[in-house]
């Protein structure tokens, strides 16, 4: 699976751009403030269907504009594919080879892995970071999984301004049957898709982190719910769940919000048998975060049968150069968009030996190669 060419019309500080791309490793280079990171956004957006960084659509499109237009011509499973998205007044329509599609109808088309800076925090932040990681990446090749967290939300939403309610109308009570079986219902699917992605997800993570640590630390995932005190209760999960909501309900009702279920979720991450966040150096933590990460690429390929496009903006200037040379090995199987500025691509020699490089000033991209400097 890779990507041939990106044209954006109207998007962020793009006017009417057509980029031409390559199979392997591409550089996006320019100083800050240019595009870059609009770019690798555009790319995620033609792939998930949203914004990494921006809740309203309408925020994409250029500031004197009510709409924008991107469209990537990409190769899957041999087959080359026209994806397009287009937003007017914040309202997104897809397309695929000219026809109109919902998203989660063309799911699998162009799958991509973003590792951003932010995504450094999530060994050494709090619980909501390494849940957005697992919602994130799991939503990447379940999209089921996508709208299962989207109605836990609405359903979680809702039955806490219940809660709230029943304090001052306490004949209320009698309705939280009702979202309490929704809560269960789709909480306990949740889980179970999150189980399976870390069962797989720590066997890969482990892999990459001995080789980012040269064989000198051993890393370790542990799901951490407030449902199952262990994985032997998961087929009672659902029972299990229904009978601490009926035991909680008192105490929920005085704080007016749920206490049990997905949305407390978090991931233990140990190293060496020991908590990485609180006892792992900024190093340890960096590694983990990024074994976290890239070992997407081999979890997509045994889901979907492809290589996944990796895109990595701005994460190389946080890490030293034996990192960075791992990284870039790591990437052979894929293709992969790296954004940097000139000063870390003329000191890095790995990310030098490229042979394409897309060059971005306000907006405006050329394209050339190390060795002629243009194409």
């Amino acid at each position: 699976m890779f990507i041939e060419e990106i044209k954006l019309i109207n998007y962020r500080n793009y006017e009417n751009e057509c980029i031409k791309t390559q199979e392997g490793i591409n550089v996006i280079m320019g100083e800050n403030a240019q595009g870059k990171t609009n770019l690798i956004e555009a790319m995620f957006f033609l792939s998930r269907g949203y914004s990494h960084r921006a809740s309203n659509v309408a925020e994409l499109a250029q500031w004197d504009h009510d709409d924008f237009f991107m469209s990537a011509r990409v190769v899957s499973e041999g087959v080359k594919h026209t994806l397009t998205a287009k937003s007017h007044l914040g309202k997104r329509q897809f397309l695929l080879d000219g026809k109109v599609r919902k998203r989660d109808k063309i799911n699998g088309i162009f799958n991509t892995i973003l590792f951003e800076p932010d995504d450094l925090k999530i060994v050494k932040e709090g619980p909501d970071k390494r849940r957005r990681f697992l919602n994130q990446e799991i939503s990447g090749f379940r999209p089921e999984y996508h709208y299962l967290l989207r109605d836990y939300e609405k359903i979680l939403n809702q039955r806490n301004m219940l809660l709230k309610n029943i304090r001052y109308e306490p004949s209320l009570e009698t309705t939280l049957d009702v979202w309490d079986e929704q809560l269960v219902e789709v909480g306990t699917r949740l889980m179970n898709h999150r189980i399976r992605y870390l069962h797989r997800l720590n066997r890969e993570a482990n892999i990459l982190h001995k080789i980012l640590s040269q064989e000198k630390e051993i890393l370790s995932l542990y799901y951490q719910n407030n449902i199952i005190d262990s994985l032997e209760d998961m087929k009672e999960i659902k029972s299990i769940f229904k009978n601490k909501m009926k035991s909680s309900r008192e105490e929920e009702i005085l704080r007016g919000s749920t206490i049990y279920g997905p949305h407390v979720d978090d991931i233990i991450i140990q190293i060496n048998g020991k908590d990485a966040r609180r006892y792992g150096s900024q190093g340890q933590q960096r590694s983990a975060a990024i074994s976290l990460k890239l070992s997407q690429i081999e979890i997509y390929f045994d889901n979907t049968g492809e290589y996944p496009v990796v895109l990595l903006d701005d994460i190389f200037s946080e890490l030293d150069e034996n990192r960075r040379k791992s990284i870039i090995k790591l990437l052979n199987k894929t293709q992969a968009f790296i954004t940097c500025t000139e000063d870390l691509f003329t000191s890095a020699d790995e990310i030098q030996k490229t042979k394409h490089i897309i060059e971005i000033h306000q907006g405006k991209t050329r394209t050339f190669t190390p060795e002629n400097h243009e194409n």
